[in-house]
């Protein structure tokens, strides 16, 4: 055995301590940025009648999801009892008691339930990526849903469960909690109600939507992010018929249904239907329909609840169902989709890329050709070319891989009359710039990797994709993005490709643990000021770098193409203010300033010849 190379023992796994120098740390920090974890889960199986004490003693892990697999379940609370259903997914919110939820939770068996014993799987999401991503999840579509028994985010939910039991590795466990996570944000965005597809008369999930608002104009026009008058306008346009009379008549038809369809009990259906208490939907019940709910069980719904002008009624209501095509962001007048790149909110890793073969004779200035933060993964396919930063000079061979940070002190420059065909990855968002500057930090910024590798697979297998797609956030994108980045991680730890100081490459095998690049510097400490939502106008733009108006344009004009640089910019800025618009609940005047235009006035005019549309109309068609 080689003295000089120390053989650990982790988890029944034999790894190899790397002969280099490696940061533990950063590893670690690296891991955190990639790998998806949960702080505990635990399994709920219940016989009928029976109590099972017990909340999961897991520390800060405040994020979870309850999930009711099979039977029907219930939890006391300090609220009072909830009912789960099968295929009820509930986030309770973390915080001790505040929240309503008691010190000890109790699961028993529903109180009509003949059925099976009752599973509930709880799994406790750890920080930062997993708890970050079901906090999304709860904060933008609610805290209690429940899913088809028989769907793909249920499936992923048993997954989930059979990997913790059987204790796979900690990447496979990442895959799987990433599997659940994307599957449980598909399922919602599909069960989302929009103001379009209400408009066009879909109702397959409006009676649920509306009992968690209270059937309440205001409530929802607040979740939907617009005024109650403009909702109630349009929606009397629409239904042909006050809003608040058919959102009544849509409340006594929901009580009915869940009266005559499932077991639930009177108190628990008026509950569902936002009553507060079993005497007050008693009595308002009785008062609409002239029986009480335990007389209308059995019963058909009577005719004056589905009244004409209903949502029931309209025509085309066909046309809302099914998953929402995403839509470009703009379209050329010969229909070629123009989408400018802007930086995506929320929890996805958004990636962009393709295949080029442009030179550069002369430098390419990375310092001023990016409007947005972002991480370049480079790998040269054929020819070569020349990377210059901070002093270091390094040259771009076939196999090659370059990450570098933008914006970045630093250029590129191709040999003249030679060729440079590369595959790039522009990697921009919170999670993905994190993750890649974490193992740029960890790995080095320079590997040598074989061209008929996996990553090199995935990379050109989806680069296409991530492309005609960069202008809407996308959960499937997301889930490519991540198993690329994940295969890209396991490449460095598991085979540490190493370009030691003279430039020259090689591998060193075994498992655990990574080689630091030492071909070039820290990129981090190279990095330029950031203009990221600060690029107003090309000349203030110039004068922050210290650049003449003319000498910015011409340099851009040689890096950017589809206008001028004052057109792109300004395309940006609006990209960026759709995408503000339809993800997040700020007003007009607020995303008119984060965008950098100097009243919302102007923004008005400016979003409505770019687009089309007024911003508030843009928000209430795709919200």
């Amino acid at each position: 055995m080689n003295p000089k190379r120390k053989t650990l023992r982790k988890g029944g796994r034999k790894r190899v301590a790397s002969r280099t120098g490696i940061d533990p740390a950063a590893l670690e920090s690296a891991a955190g940025r990639v790998l998806f974890s949960l702080a505990g889960w635990r399994r709920h199986e219940i016989a009928a009648g029976g109590k099972e004490g017990g909340r999961l003693q897991l520390g800060d892990a405040t994020t979870r999801h309850v999930i009711c697999l099979r039977g029907n379940a219930e939890v006391e609370t300090t609220a009072g009892v909830m009912r789960l259903e099968t295929g009820t997914v509930w986030a309770p919110a973390g915080g001790g008691t505040a929240d309503g939820i008691a010190p000890v939770v109790r699961w028993r068996a529903g109180m009509k339930d003949g059925g099976d014993s009752p599973v509930v799987l709880e799994f406790a999401f750890a920080p930062p990526l997993a708890a970050e991503y079901a906090g999304f999840l709860a904060r933008n579509f609610g805290r209690v849903v429940r899913l088809p028994t028989d769907g793909t985010a249920l499936r992923a939910a048993r997954a989930l469960e059979r990997a913790s039991e059987v204790g796979e590795t900690r990447e496979m466990m990442s895959k799987q909690v990433f599997a659940w996570l994307t599957a449980l944000h598909e399922a919602l965005e599909e069960r989302q109600v929009h103001l379009r597809d209400l408009l066009r008369g879909r109702i397959d999930h409006l009676l649920p939507e509306c009992a968690a608002h209270g059937y309440s104009v205001k409530a929802l026009a607040t979740h939907l992010g617009c005024s109650p008058a403009y909702l109630a306008g349009r929606l009397r346009h629409a239904w042909r018929r006050p809003a608040g009379e058919v959102l009544h008549e849509l409340r006594y038809r929901h009580a009915w249904t869940l009266l005559n369809t499932t077991s639930s009990a009177v108190a628990e259906a008026g509950w569902r239907c936002g009553f507060g208490s079993a005497s007050s939907f008693v009595t308002a019940f009785r008062r609409a329909c002239g029986i009480t709910p335990a007389q209308a069980r059995g019963k058909p719904v009577p005719r004056f609840l589905v009244a004409s002008g209903s949502p029931m009624d309209l025509p085309g209501g066909e046309a809302g169902r099914g998953k929402r095509n995403a839509e470009p962001i703009a379209t050329s007048g010969g229909g070629e989709t123009t989408v400018a790149a802007a930086v995506w909110s929320g929890p996805y890793f958004q990636f962009d890329g393709g295949v080029s073969d442009v030179t550069y004779p002369h430098p390419y200035d990375l310092a001023i050709n990016t409007i947005s933060n972002a991480v370049h993964w480079v790998l040269t396919l054929e020819g070569e070319a020349v990377f210059e930063c901070g002093g270091h000079s390094l040259t771009l061979h076939p196999g090659i891989v370059l990450v570098y940070p933008q914006p970045l002190n630093g250029r590129l420059v191709t040999r003249e009359g030679g060729s440079w065909r590369r595959l790039w990855i522009k990697v921009r968002g919170e999670w993905g710039v994190e993750a890649l500057m974490a193992l740029g930090a960890a790995h080095g910024w320079v590997a040598r990797v074989p061209l008929s590798s996996r990553v090199v697979r995935l990379a050109r297998e989806w680069v296409d994709y991530w492309s005609a797609h960069r202008g809407e956030p996308s959960v499937e994108g997301s889930r490519a993005a991540f198993e690329w980045l994940a295969e890209w991680w396991r490449f460095l730890c598991i085979q540490k490709p190493v370009i030691d100081g003279n430039g020259g490459a090689r591998m060193d095998e075994g498992e655990g643990g990574a080689g630091i690049a030492e071909a070039l510097p820290d990129l981090r400490r190279l990095l330029s000021r950031s203009f990221f939502r600060r690029i107003k106008t090309i000349s203030g733009y110039a004068a922050q770098i210290g650049y003449s108006r003319e000498h910015t344009s011409r340099k851009l004009r040689g890096q950017w193409s589809n206008g001028t640089p004052a057109q792109i910019v300004r395309r940006n800025r609006l990209a960026q203010a759709a995408l503000d618009l339809q993800h997040t609940r700020m007003s007009v005047a607020e995303v008119a300033q984060r965008a950098q235009f100097a009243s919302a006035g102007t923004f008005i005019v400016a979003f409505k010849k770019r687009f089309g549309q007024t911003p508030l109309a843009w928000r209430l068609g795709r919200m």
